[in-house]
Protein backbone atom coordinates (compact mmCIF):
# COMPACT_ATOMS: atom_id res chain seq x y z
CA UNK A 1 0.00 0.00 0.00
CA UNK A 2 1.36 3.36 -0.98
CA UNK A 3 1.15 6.11 1.38
CA UNK A 4 -0.75 9.10 -0.07
CA UNK A 5 1.29 12.74 1.64
CA UNK A 6 -1.26 14.84 2.62
CA UNK A 7 -1.67 18.53 1.99
CA UNK A 8 0.91 20.59 4.15
CA UNK A 9 -1.43 22.76 6.37
CA UNK A 10 -0.50 26.85 7.16
CA UNK A 11 1.21 26.99 9.98
CA UNK A 12 -1.18 29.33 12.69
CA UNK A 13 0.59 30.39 15.53
CA UNK A 14 -2.33 32.19 18.04
CA UNK A 15 -0.83 34.27 20.23
CA UNK A 16 -2.04 34.71 23.70
CA UNK A 17 -4.10 37.92 24.56
CA UNK A 18 -1.05 39.41 26.28
CA UNK A 19 1.36 39.04 23.59
CA UNK A 20 -0.97 40.62 21.19
CA UNK A 21 -1.31 43.46 23.92
CA UNK A 22 2.47 44.26 23.97
CA UNK A 23 2.63 44.44 19.61
CA UNK A 24 0.16 46.86 20.35
CA UNK A 25 2.35 48.67 23.37
CA UNK A 26 5.49 48.35 20.62
CA UNK A 27 3.47 49.89 17.70
CA UNK A 28 3.69 53.48 18.95
CA UNK A 29 7.50 53.33 19.64
CA UNK A 30 8.39 51.95 16.17
CA UNK A 31 6.02 54.57 14.41
CA UNK A 32 8.43 57.38 16.30
CA UNK A 33 11.24 55.95 14.85
CA UNK A 34 10.56 55.87 11.26
CA UNK A 35 9.26 59.14 11.84
CA UNK A 36 12.41 60.41 13.16
CA UNK A 37 14.18 58.41 10.89
CA UNK A 38 11.91 60.15 8.29
CA UNK A 39 12.36 63.55 9.19
CA UNK A 40 16.24 63.66 9.45
CA UNK A 41 16.12 62.36 5.79
CA UNK A 42 14.09 64.92 4.82
CA UNK A 43 16.36 67.71 6.61
CA UNK A 44 19.04 65.98 4.83
CA UNK A 45 17.79 66.61 1.84
CA UNK A 46 16.76 70.50 2.03
CA UNK A 47 19.92 71.03 3.61
CA UNK A 48 21.58 69.30 -0.24
CA UNK A 49 18.91 71.27 -1.89
CA UNK A 50 19.97 74.29 -0.48
CA UNK A 51 23.75 74.13 -0.85
CA UNK A 52 24.99 76.45 -3.59
CA UNK A 53 26.85 74.32 -6.39
CA UNK A 54 29.14 77.12 -6.74
CA UNK A 55 30.76 76.32 -3.33
CA UNK A 56 31.25 73.32 -3.95
CA UNK A 57 34.56 71.88 -5.90
CA UNK A 58 33.09 72.15 -9.32
CA UNK A 59 35.42 69.79 -10.91
CA UNK A 60 36.56 65.79 -10.06
CA UNK A 61 39.44 64.56 -7.87
CA UNK A 62 42.68 65.10 -9.21
CA UNK A 63 44.58 62.25 -9.73
CA UNK A 64 47.59 61.60 -7.01
CA UNK A 65 50.33 61.29 -10.36
CA UNK A 66 48.70 64.92 -11.59
CA UNK A 67 49.63 66.49 -8.16
CA UNK A 68 52.48 65.10 -7.46
CA UNK A 69 54.25 65.40 -10.97
CA UNK A 70 56.45 63.11 -12.34
CA UNK A 71 58.20 61.11 -9.18
CA UNK A 72 62.01 60.48 -9.41
CA UNK A 73 63.37 56.71 -9.50
CA UNK A 74 62.48 54.32 -6.77
CA UNK A 75 64.53 51.51 -7.97
CA UNK A 76 67.12 51.43 -5.89
CA UNK A 77 71.49 51.84 -7.55
CA UNK A 78 72.91 48.91 -8.98
CA UNK A 79 76.39 49.90 -8.82
CA UNK A 80 78.75 52.13 -6.68
CA UNK A 81 78.67 54.63 -9.40
CA UNK A 82 74.85 55.21 -10.28
CA UNK A 83 74.39 55.51 -6.38
CA UNK A 84 77.14 58.62 -6.28
CA UNK A 85 75.21 59.74 -9.69
CA UNK A 86 72.12 60.11 -7.60
CA UNK A 87 73.12 61.89 -5.01
CA UNK A 88 75.00 64.06 -6.19
CA UNK A 89 71.99 65.12 -8.12
CA UNK A 90 69.79 65.11 -5.14
CA UNK A 91 72.67 67.55 -3.59
CA UNK A 92 72.13 69.97 -6.34
CA UNK A 93 68.95 69.95 -6.65
CA UNK A 94 68.93 71.14 -2.66
CA UNK A 95 71.58 73.55 -3.17
CA UNK A 96 69.43 75.36 -5.79
CA UNK A 97 66.45 75.19 -3.44
CA UNK A 98 68.48 76.76 -0.95
CA UNK A 99 69.80 79.61 -2.95
CA UNK A 100 70.05 83.44 -1.92
CA UNK A 101 69.87 86.53 -4.07
CA UNK A 102 73.93 86.83 -2.92
CA UNK A 103 74.55 83.64 -4.77
CA UNK A 104 73.66 85.46 -8.27
CA UNK A 105 76.30 88.46 -7.16
CA UNK A 106 79.96 89.28 -8.90
CA UNK A 107 82.81 89.14 -6.60
CA UNK A 108 82.82 92.89 -6.34
CA UNK A 109 79.31 92.85 -5.39
CA UNK A 110 79.11 90.61 -2.93
CA UNK A 111 82.77 92.24 -1.17
CA UNK A 112 80.88 95.41 -1.25
CA UNK A 113 77.83 94.01 0.58
CA UNK A 114 80.32 92.46 2.95
CA UNK A 115 82.37 96.02 3.36
CA UNK A 116 78.66 97.36 4.02
CA UNK A 117 77.53 94.74 5.97
CA UNK A 118 74.44 93.27 4.64
CA UNK A 119 73.36 90.09 6.64
CA UNK A 120 72.49 88.42 3.44
CA UNK A 121 76.16 87.88 2.61
CA UNK A 122 77.83 88.19 5.97
CA UNK A 123 79.46 84.32 7.22
CA UNK A 124 78.01 82.93 9.81
CA UNK A 125 80.38 83.91 13.01
CA UNK A 126 79.31 87.19 11.79
CA UNK A 127 75.71 87.20 11.84
CA UNK A 128 73.45 87.87 14.87
CA UNK A 129 72.92 91.40 16.69
CA UNK A 130 75.09 90.67 19.41
CA UNK A 131 78.06 90.10 16.92
CA UNK A 132 76.88 93.34 15.50
CA UNK A 133 77.33 95.00 19.01
CA UNK A 134 80.50 93.61 19.44
CA UNK A 135 82.09 94.66 16.26
CA UNK A 136 80.66 98.65 16.88
CA UNK A 137 82.03 98.15 20.51
CA UNK A 138 85.32 97.36 18.96
CA UNK A 139 85.25 100.02 16.40
CA UNK A 140 84.48 102.75 18.86
CA UNK A 141 86.55 101.88 21.67
CA UNK A 142 90.78 101.91 22.03
CA UNK A 143 91.73 98.86 23.48
CA UNK A 144 95.25 96.87 23.97
CA UNK A 145 94.60 94.26 22.26
CA UNK A 146 95.24 97.08 18.66
CA UNK A 147 98.65 96.26 19.73
CA UNK A 148 98.65 92.89 19.64
CA UNK A 149 100.71 92.68 15.78
CA UNK A 150 103.65 94.13 17.53
CA UNK A 151 103.71 91.38 19.75
CA UNK A 152 104.84 88.90 16.70
CA UNK A 153 108.28 90.53 15.33
CA UNK A 154 109.66 90.50 19.39
CA UNK A 155 108.41 87.04 19.67
CA UNK A 156 110.61 86.24 16.65
CA UNK A 157 113.64 88.26 17.82
CA UNK A 158 113.57 86.42 21.17
CA UNK A 159 113.45 82.76 19.29
CA UNK A 160 116.63 84.37 17.32
CA UNK A 161 118.58 85.36 20.49
CA UNK A 162 118.39 83.10 23.27
CA UNK A 163 119.99 85.71 25.55
CA UNK A 164 116.50 87.82 25.26
CA UNK A 165 114.38 85.42 27.12
CA UNK A 166 113.09 87.88 28.96
CA UNK A 167 111.38 89.42 26.01
CA UNK A 168 109.48 85.72 25.75
CA UNK A 169 107.93 86.28 29.13
CA UNK A 170 107.08 89.75 28.74
CA UNK A 171 104.66 88.12 25.92
CA UNK A 172 103.52 85.75 27.35
CA UNK A 173 102.23 88.01 30.14
CA UNK A 174 100.91 90.55 27.63
CA UNK A 175 98.81 87.65 25.96
CA UNK A 176 97.19 86.83 29.12
CA UNK A 177 96.44 90.63 29.51
CA UNK A 178 95.07 90.15 26.49
CA UNK A 179 92.69 87.26 27.41
CA UNK A 180 91.81 89.66 30.61
CA UNK A 181 90.89 92.25 28.72
CA UNK A 182 88.52 89.96 26.14
CA UNK A 183 86.78 88.57 28.55
CA UNK A 184 85.39 91.44 29.92
CA UNK A 185 84.74 93.42 26.71
CA UNK A 186 82.65 89.98 26.34
CA UNK A 187 80.88 90.98 29.67
CA UNK A 188 80.23 94.40 28.84
CA UNK A 189 78.80 93.84 25.24
CA UNK A 190 76.90 91.09 26.37
CA UNK A 191 75.05 92.96 29.21
CA UNK A 192 74.15 95.81 26.07
CA UNK A 193 72.86 93.11 24.36
CA UNK A 194 70.43 91.48 26.73
CA UNK A 195 69.72 95.39 27.72
CA UNK A 196 68.61 96.30 23.79
CA UNK A 197 67.56 92.96 22.72
CA UNK A 198 66.75 90.89 25.49
CA UNK A 199 68.91 87.28 24.97
CA UNK A 200 73.29 87.78 24.16
CA UNK A 201 74.00 84.71 21.12
CA UNK A 202 76.94 83.32 23.22
CA UNK A 203 79.32 83.74 26.91
CA UNK A 204 81.72 86.62 27.88
CA UNK A 205 84.53 84.47 26.72
CA UNK A 206 82.97 83.43 23.19
CA UNK A 207 81.88 87.24 22.98
CA UNK A 208 84.89 88.56 24.20
CA UNK A 209 87.22 86.17 21.08
CA UNK A 210 84.79 87.43 18.50
CA UNK A 211 85.76 90.96 19.70
CA UNK A 212 89.76 90.09 19.98
CA UNK A 213 90.31 88.87 16.82
CA UNK A 214 88.58 92.24 15.27
CA UNK A 215 90.30 94.25 18.08
CA UNK A 216 93.38 93.12 16.96
CA UNK A 217 93.19 93.62 12.82
CA UNK A 218 94.48 97.78 11.66
CA UNK A 219 91.14 99.35 10.68
CA UNK A 220 91.07 99.15 7.06
CA UNK A 221 91.45 95.20 7.29
CA UNK A 222 88.34 94.57 8.94
CA UNK A 223 85.74 93.34 7.28
CA UNK A 224 82.40 93.94 7.54
CA UNK A 225 84.19 97.71 7.48
CA UNK A 226 83.44 99.59 10.89
CA UNK A 227 80.09 101.44 10.89
CA UNK A 228 80.81 103.81 13.77
CA UNK A 229 83.72 106.07 14.26
CA UNK A 230 86.18 106.26 17.26
CA UNK A 231 84.68 107.36 20.29
CA UNK A 232 81.14 107.51 18.65
CA UNK A 233 78.68 106.31 21.31
CA UNK A 234 76.75 103.04 19.94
Amino acid sequence: MVATPTPKRACQLDLPASHGSASSRGAPILDSVKLKRRRHEETFVAVEEERDPAQGKGRPTPKRRDVTGVRGPVSAPKTRKEAYARQKAQSKTARQARRTPAASMTVAQRRAALKAGDPSVLPRRDQGTTRKLARDYVDSHRMASNYLLLLFPLMIISWLLPGLAIIQLLVLAAFVGFLVEWYFVGRRVRKLAIERHGEAQGGPLTIGFYAGSRAYLIRRWRLPAPQVEMGEEI
